[in-house]
Parts: structure tokens; C-alpha cells; sequence
């Protein structure tokens, strides 16, 4: 559970209540003057629990921080893309590609299609998550010649 607690100089931060072995503990997820949109969003994608963006809402405005977020409503769409965004399509692939590892092969033989589109959803997580790389001439000779071929405007053959 995510809630607002006043700090020190008009400061307020978001804490959310996790278990430990030793005992409840409260982690922060973020501090703020004024709750705004993006603070919700950062609290979201650090919280290791369900994150209530109405909930926290609420809460702020018990402790008496100035909100400036949207409709509670919106707030918990915009949360919810902003913690499952890019990455949700790479977690659940991930998830069935393991599943299917620990099953025993069969005989038949499954539809290619959705396994290709989602290989092609992880390489593009995995893509996206990295800085652009330079381009680099295609190492194997044969794809070389025609790549080569086709800048020239030659077909190739």
C-alpha cells in the first residue's frame, strides 16, 4: 500500500509498506513539493507493490500536499501504462518462452506465426532498451555481395 507523509520545508513523500523478515518496513517511492503527474508515474515504476494512484491521491490531500495530477481516474491509466508500457510485451513473452521449456516436446507441430510475432516483440524490447548502435557492414560474405549488389542497382545472381 502506497501513502503520503509530510517531511520537513513543505515537503511531502510517497512511502509504500512492504514485509520483511524483521518487520513491516516503509520504503520511499518518491518526494515531492507539489504531486504531479510524472511523480506518480516515477512512484509507480519504483513500487514493488500493486500501485492505488487514487489511493495516493487521496492521501496526499489528507496530508495537505498541493496535487496538481489529473482526474484520479486518468492518473490510474497513465500509471498503469507508465509501469507495464514497453516492457509488459517482454515480461510476458519471456514468462511463456519458460513455460514452454519446462513442457515435454510434442509431436505436433504449432503455428510458427505467434511464436514469430513474439520473437519479434522481444528483440524489439531488447532493442529499444539500448542506445543506437553505428552501422556495420553485414559480416556474412554472401549477404555482403548483395547488399553490395543492390546499392549498385545490380540484381543479384
Amino acid at each position: 500500500m502506497a501513502y503520503v507523509v509530510a517531511r520537513p520545508a513543505g515537503r511531502f513523500e510517497i512511502r509504500e509498506s512492504v514485509h520483511t523478515d524483521k518487520g513491516p518496513r516503509a520504503r520511499s517511492l518518491a518526494n515531492f513539493g507539489t504531486l504531479t503527474d510524472q511523480v506518480l508515474v516515477v512512484a509507480a515504476g519504483r513500487a514493488e507493490r500493486p500501485f492505488d494512484a487514487p489511493a495516493v491521491l487521496a492521501s496526499a490531500r489528507r496530508a495537505g500536499a498541493r496535487v496538481t495530477a489529473m482526474e484520479a481516474r486518468v492518473v490510474e491509466r497513465v500509471v498503469a501504462e507508465a509501469v507495464d508500457g514497453p516492457h509488459r510485451h517482454f515480461v510476458e513473452s519471456s514468462r511463456r518462452m519458460a513455460q514452454a521449456l519446462e513442457q515435454p516436446p510434442t509431436r505436433e507441430r504449432p503455428d510458427p506465426g505467434p511464436v514469430l510475432i513474439d520473437l519479434l516483440g522481444f528483440t524489439d524490447a531488447i532493442l529499444g532498451s539500448q542506445p543506437p548502435r553505428p552501422f556495420e557492414p553485414l559480416g556474412f560474405p554472401v549477404l555482403s555481395r548483395m547488399a553490395e549488389q543492390r546499392s549498385v542497382g545490380a540484381s543479384p545472381g
